[in-house]
């Protein structure tokens, strides 16, 4: 089944909803910085190129790289 564009947005928007829940809890940032945090991440960059499909794993999953990405 293909999905269409608003589909995969929705799931994108999903997985970041909880990665950016996961980051305010973690790292004690505000909604704001936790937001900012993500979406100024490479993982974000491969999160909506929807080619390699990073998309269709879990927001733990997601986050498990996200939290290496910070680390370094």
């Amino acid at each position: 089944m293909k999905l269409n564009k608003n589909q995969l947005q929705f799931i994108i928007n999903c997985t970041v909803e909880q990665v950016v829940e996961y980051v305010q809890e973690d790292y004690n940032l505000s909604l704001l910085n936790a937001f900012d945090r993500v979406y100024n991440s490479k993982i974000y960059q491969k999160l909506i190129n929807t080619s390699n499909g990073l998309y269709l794993k879990s927001p733990d999953y997601v986050y498990d790289y996200l939290k290496k990405e910070i680390q370094q």
